[in-house]
């Protein structure tokens, strides 16, 4: 033993000078025929030799800086189109008060003028004189349908079949299924997906179930060329740690082109047995205010899988005075239950929260909208 702890001490870990690294491009751009205008984000490598500053930006209007980014701004950014006609991006920071969006340049090439199978190339060149090349060809569907998935799907009973027919130019195709954790994604060379009560997804948290009951979910199906599906089945792979395949040249990033072929909204529900159910909001005495969910939708998403573990419910909530619905997440523990009204059905944006009980047929408790009591009945 005192031999090993000799030897232990007695190694020399040499020391090792890793050479600096100059930041190159980055970029990101899908040319999509569903959208307004065409975006390309720029942004450098991140070499560990900038501090990012924690600046609290918006992920909508600026997504680099908020995702922690390096953005490139002041660059000229051209997409070229088949017939050789070129389209000069302008940079969000520069059109916009609040100078946010750097890096961000918007190419007004309106979707529907984008040529089907169509060769476009993309030109950037930086204020430090870096060039950087790349293209794409769009695949091009015979058909596509918006709208065309859309359909009410119970969990518990509901299988979906979308088919579609082969698409010249399509490397693959990508199904994204929108849920309030993180979406679904999935690649496949097949002409048809199943969708079922039981679908897992394998990139979130606790491979949570897709489908929500209580939720509207929305879905895409798109063809995609070879540079998007390479980009995506082969970044940051969880499974078998493969680097991204590159077809930019001068640096780094994506280029693709999408077509969306189907999309739709699922309004999912499920069986219910009580507790699950509808409850009615009633005033726990005269003149009492308003919470601000006046009826509930509630399900049992995940049932318990111990007495003292929480089971997790989702549902639905009608806002009081008024038609709109949105969706909600909880836990119910015992006779004791939390729900978290969401707005615009995303687990991160939480416009009220309820603590309570249920009796029987009756949660009591409190909400955070609401200095007064609250009270839901369940009914038929």
């Amino acid at each position: 033993m005192l031999g090993m702890v000799a030897t232990i001490a007695s190694c020399d870990i040499g020391t090792v000078n890793v050479p600096a690294t100059t930041p190159g491009v980055v970029v990101h751009a899908v040319l999509n025929p569903s959208a307004a205008s065409q975006i390309i984000l720029l942004e450098r490598t991140l070499t560990g030799s900038i501090t990012i500053p924690d600046t609290g930006a918006n992920r909508g209007t600026d997504p680099i800086v908020s995702d922690g980014g390096i953005p490139i701004s002041g660059a000229t950014v051209e997409i070229i189109d088949p017939s050789g006609r070129t389209s000069r991006g302008v940079e969000d920071a520069t059109t916009n008060s609040s100078h946010q969006g750097l890096g961000v340049y918007r190419v007004q090439i309106p979707g529907p003028s984008l040529v089907l199978g169509g060769l476009y190339r993309l030109h950037v060149r930086t204020a430090q004189g870096e060039e950087l090349t790349a293209s794409t060809r769009i695949p091009k569907p015979a058909f596509r349908s918006t709208g065309g998935l859309t359909r009410t799907f119970n969990v518990d009973r509901d299988v979906s079949v979308p088919q579609w027919q082969a698409v010249p130019g399509a490397s693959s195709y990508f199904v994204r299924v929108e849920t309030p954790f993180s979406p679904f994604l999935a690649f496949t060379d097949s002409t048809r997906f199943q969708f079922t009560g039981q679908l897992r997804n394998l990139f979130s948290q606790d491979l949570r179930h897709v489908f929500l009951p209580g939720f509207r979910q929305d879905i895409l199906i798109a063809a995609v060329d070879s540079n998007f599906y390479d980009y995506y089945r082969t970044g940051n792979d969880p499974f078998t740690g493969s680097g991204i395949i590159n077809r930019v040249v001068g640096g780094i990033g994506l280029f693709g082109s999408l077509v969306t072929i189907s999309s739709g909204t699922f309004t999912v529900t499920a069986d219910q047995t009580p507790p699950e159910g509808r409850y009615v909001s009633v005033p726990t005495f005269a003149g009492a205010p308003s919470p601000l969910a006046s009826q509930l939708v509630l399900y049992i998403e995940s049932p318990a899988a111990r007495v003292d573990l929480s089971a997790a419910l989702t549902g639905r909530y009608t806002v009081t005075n008024s038609s709109r619905t949105d969706a909600f997440l909880g836990t119910l523990l015992g006779s004791s239950i939390t729900i978290a009204l969401l707005q615009g059905q995303a687990s991160g944006d939480t416009v009220d929260v309820i603590t309570g009980e249920i009796h029987g047929d009756t949660i009591v408790g409190t909400a955070r909208s609401t200095t007064a009591p609250v009270t839901y009945v369940r009914v038929p």
